[in-house]
């Protein structure tokens, strides 16, 4: 055990742990406050000391502390696995019978479950078969071809525009043609340019 002033403290907390002389004050503090270091007024200054045997004690409790968590999570999850395992067991054999068919009850309920299923999917089938006259389809449909329509208009002006801004540089129809042709295939018609839609 060794015994520090504040002085004494800044100047080697400085060079030990990189910490400046104005926040040295306050990390004293807060090892004070986390009981690492003990601190005593003598005289007109502050003694700073800690010893060994304080730290080990409080690791100690710390994981005493930490082991009996431990210890009781262990317990507790064994007990919720009996439970759950107890359960299972008990809905596996669940002896309550109908009086009226004698058979399982929870037996019929899978059974009554699985038939509402297939039901349910049949339903899902049927009304798939229906979609096509749906109003809120037929506006999604009619939406979709006003975008597809605006697209293919843009790309039009496009393409005509193209064939514009090529027309004086290449100054023969014939090769303007050509090349408007194999760029656009079968949907340009030369001499009349792109089809209509």
């Amino acid at each position: 055990m060794q015994v520090y002033t504040l002085k004494e403290l800044e100047k080697i907390l400085q060079s030990v742990a990189s910490v400046n002389q104005m926040q040295a004050k306050d990390y004293l503090q807060a090892l004070q406050d986390e009981n690492l270091i003990r601190v005593e007024k003598m005289g007109s200054g502050n003694w700073y000391w800690c010893f060994t045997s304080d730290a080990k004690r409080s690791r100690e409790k710390v994981m005493n502390g930490l082991q009996l968590e431990h210890d009781k999570l262990v317990e507790l999850t064994a007990v919720i696995e009996r439970d759950v395992a107890q359960e299972m067991s008990r809905h596996e054999n669940d002896g309550d019978v109908d009086n009226e068919s004698g058979t399982n009850k929870r037996q019929s309920l899978l059974e009554a479950q699985e038939e509402l299923l297939k039901e349910s999917a049949f339903l899902d089938k049927e009304l798939a078969l229906y979609c096509d006259n749906d109003p809120a389809e037929v506006k999604r449909k009619m939406n979709e071809i006003q975008k597809l329509r605006n697209s293919a208009l843009l790309w039009t002006d496009n393409i005509e525009a193209l064939e514009c801004f090529l027309a004086p540089f290449l100054g023969d129809r014939a090769r303007l043609g050509e090349i408007m042709h194999a760029a656009c295939g079968n949907e340009y018609v030369v001499g009349e340019g792109l089809k209509d839609l």
